[in-house]
């Protein structure tokens, strides 16, 4: 596996994620940046900024806290669609997303 998504939870659980090619293979940066938007209207979240400004790293955040705990153990396939496409609109090779600190 070329790639790694970690999610630390709320509580501090750490959960690690490899993803491979196959599992990238359904999204390009530009892609995955759409999915994300319209995944994050789609589940009625709001921006938490009070000036309306929306940043990707906020859609990545508030879309990860959507997700149970227990789509995370075992990871469900929205979870891992979810972790695969903030993953490219990232464009790194890995990522560590910790809703215990609130940040990538």
């Amino acid at each position: 596996m070329d790639h790694l998504v970690s999610v630390v939870l709320k509580n501090g659980e750490r959960y690690d994620f490899p993803l491979g090619a196959e599992d990238l293979a359904a999204f390009d940066a530009t892609s995955a940046r759409h999915w994300i938007s319209e995944t994050f209207l789609a589940a009625g979240l709001e921006a938490p900024n009070p000036m309306g400004k929306l940043l990707l790293v906020d859609q990545i955040l508030l879309l990860a806290l959507n997700f149970k705990p227990a789509d995370y153990d075992p990871l469900t396939p929205a979870a891992r669609r979810f972790l695969c496409a903030a993953l490219r609109a990232m464009g790194r090779p890995s990522l560590t997303i910790d809703l215990a600190a609130y940040k990538l």
